[in-house]
């Protein structure tokens, strides 16, 4: 069969369920990134399409399935990357609002951290505050795990020469 004639096919069936995959996005209760989500189910319907077998029942039910597992699949994945990646924005304030009245030591970190700049306090509040491994931050900080450690090294410099 052409590829011309397949996708033919392919694009009949997918306005066929359409309705389908909007019942599954508000099943599954999504309500941001529409777009991203039914484009999601669409390739799922495809998947489904490719693999299907007509001697295992109807298409319908299995293309629901696949369908609604996908989009399942992406939301865990989103938040996942959403629990794992997000600014560690309260323990940045809490390190920088640590007030007089406790130990020197304490108001001697603000001060020091008070001089890095933001993205520099970030970094080490991420490996050593929530304990993120160097793979885990090559992902969140786009760089390898050489550059990382080289830059952590700095970072520490920069702070021992404040001191």
């Amino acid at each position: 069969m052409r590829l011309d004639k397949k996708m033919c096919q392919f694009e009949m069936i997918l306005e066929q369920f359409e309705p389908m995959i909007t019942v599954a996005i508000r099943k599954c209760r999504i309500y941001k990134n529409h777009e991203h989500y039914r484009q999601t189910a669409r390739i799922a319907l495809w998947k489904a399409w490719q693999k299907y077998d007509d001697l295992q029942g109807d298409f319908a039910p299995y293309a629901y399935t696949c369908i609604h597992g996908s989009i399942l699949d992406e939301l865990k994945k989103e938040s996942r990357y959403e629990d794992r990646y997000q600014p560690q924005e309260d323990v940045l304030l809490s390190l920088s609002t640590i007030s007089a009245g406790q130990s020197e030591t304490a108001c001697l970190l603000k001060e020091l951290l008070n001089t890095l700049p933001k993205q520099e306090r970030q970094l080490l509040v991420d490996y050593y505050i929530t304990g993120y491994s160097y793979a885990e931050l090559t992902t969140k900080y786009h760089t390898t795990i050489a550059a990382l450690k080289k830059r952590r090294t700095r970072i520490l410099e920069k702070l021992r020469k404040n001191l």
